[in-house]
């Protein structure tokens, strides 16, 4: 138990380099958002921009605990370990849906 409250503490210490390195996926993410305004529906729509930032912010952690995106480890030529990092984008993405709806503008129901 502790060591799983170490890594939660250390993921939210190092959050702004996560970010930093998930900007570009962000970016898209928030594109993709825009773009599918009328193909999809608001909870579809959250759910695919979520998977795309999650893709590019989840971590993967070395031997020291220092988390870096797993996309960043894979093209260091890195191994990751896939049941892992699945793991990792499933619990990023669940985050990312919990902060968007937190977060979301209530918007007032027209008559």
């Amino acid at each position: 138990m502790q060591t799983f409250i170490m890594y939660i503490v250390i993921t939210i210490l190092m959050s702004a380099v996560l970010i930093g390195f998930g900007a570009p996926f962000i970016a898209i993410a928030m594109l993709v958002y825009r773009a599918t305004a009328t193909r999809l529906s608001g909870a579809m729509r959250l759910g695919v921009a979520c998977g795309i930032a999650a893709l590019g912010i989840a971590p993967c952690y070395d031997a020291y605990g220092g988390p870096l995106p797993i996309y960043v480890r894979l093209l260091r030529g890195e191994p990751v370990n896939f049941a892992a990092a699945a793991i990792a984008v499933v619990v990023t993405w669940i985050a990312f849906m919990v902060l968007a709806r937190l977060f979301s503008r209530r918007r007032p129901a027209h008559a």
